[in-house]
């Protein structure tokens, strides 16, 4: 969003939390500006709306973030609906064909399987350890997903930059 729009997604979060003393000078204006930038305008908007809907008290830049990120990716599945499509995809594929069963997988869901290993599950005879450990693993995975996700660029650009010069100097 550029800086007039900006401006307007402003002046709805103030005027949606009038005795909030939200953005009070041009400074806390420059830098949630600098945080929220990256965001398109009609997404931002769109993620405030949804917040008003449904908080009595404003939002943070993370909470701006948080319900952009959910209206861009949509809501990540919940561990629950993740098991059902793994169980699916065990009866459906078994062991031997474990290539498509994984293969039928959804992203998230194929990577926590990985994890454990789809034969592995196949074979198991303790479903509710299974289950558990999947339950660990992909919440942990969408946590992870969930915050990459909601980080701007610029801010993931700069972490690997450091992260870089620091291995540099590692070797050295």
């Amino acid at each position: 969003m550029n800086e007039k729009e900006f401006a307007t997604f402003a002046m709805a979060l103030r005027s949606y939390y009038p005795r909030e003393k939200i953005l009070p000078s041009d400074e806390a204006m420059d830098l949630w500006f600098m945080e929220l930038k990256d965001i398109p305008f009609n997404i931002a908007q769109a993620g405030l709306r949804k917040w008003v809907s449904s908080n009595k008290w404003s939002p943070s830049i993370a909470e701006i973030r948080e319900m952009a990120t959910s209206i861009t990716l949509g809501e990540i599945p919940d561990w629950g609906e993740a098991w059902k499509e793994v169980q699916l995809a065990i009866r459906r594929y078994g062991r031997y064909e474990a290539r498509k069963g994984i293969e039928s997988l959804s992203p998230l869901t194929r990577q926590a399987v990985e994890r454990i290993g789809f034969n592995t599950l196949c074979m198991s005879e303790n479903e509710s350890a299974d289950r558990a450990n999947f339950r660990m693993i992909y919440e942990q995975l969408a946590e992870r997903k969930k915050k990459e996700a909601q980080m701007p660029m610029t801010l993931k650009m700069l972490i690997a930059k450091v992260q870089n010069q620091n291995l540099i100097e590692d070797e050295k």
